[in-house]
């Protein structure tokens, strides 16, 4: 019995020895689980944080391009309204542009008719020109050959007045002569017959 009790004694003692080193590995083991576990809640807790930060900055963002995409909604229907005004004002100047156009060919036309009877103008007043340069040139000649007749005829004065006074002077000789002549037929006696034939 003895023999027998003490390697069952020693069988529990080892049983013992097993369960209290398992027992103390589980509790390192649960210990060590525990710990993780608790850092894995904190990351999580503070990546959990993280997301409700993200969250809430993504709803304001949500917001703000709702908001902006509600300013966009109000902007195309006021654009829509702008361009039905703008489609009206672009007929409009359409039509001006088209009256503008045809004043503009019109005015081109007039401004081509313009210019032919301007050169037809420049070709008159250049032929003008001509004739006056030839008239100014005759007008010249004529001016100079005035000159030349003033000068003959202001020298055929003078040699007129020459004359006159010789013509005077023969005049005078010549009544001086016709007295004297007079004076000796008076004083002449004998008949008629005898008479000079200068005498009366």
């Amino acid at each position: 019995m003895s023999f027998i009790g003490r390697p069952i004694n020693l069988a529990l003692v080892a049983v013992v020895a097993l369960l209290l080193t398992g027992t103390v590995g589980a509790t390192v083991v649960y210990q060590s689980s525990a710990g993780d576990l608790e850092a894995q809640n904190e990351q999580l807790r503070e990546r959990n944080q993280e997301l409700q930060q993200e969250l809430t900055e993504t709803r304001e963002r949500l917001q703000s391009l709702q908001e902006r995409v509600d300013d966009l909604n109000q902007s195309v229907e006021r654009s829509e309204g702008d361009v039905g005004q703008v489609s009206t004002e672009l007929q409009r100047t359409e039509r001006l542009l088209n009256q503008t156009q045809q004043k503009l060919a019109r005015a081109e036309s007039s401004l081509e008719e313009r210019n032919q009877q301007l050169g037809i103008v420049r070709d008159n007043l250049e032929e003008a020109q001509a004739e006056i340069d030839d008239l100014e040139e005759q007008t010249d000649a004529l001016e100079a050959e005035n000159r030349e007749l003033a000068a003959e005829v202001e020298d055929l004065e003078t040699e007129n007045e020459q004359l006159q006074e010789e013509a005077n002077d023969l005049r005078a000789e010549r009544n001086e002569f016709e007295d004297d002549l007079q004076a000796v037929c008076n004083q002449w006696n004998t008949s008629a017959d005898d008479k000079p034939p200068e005498c009366p």
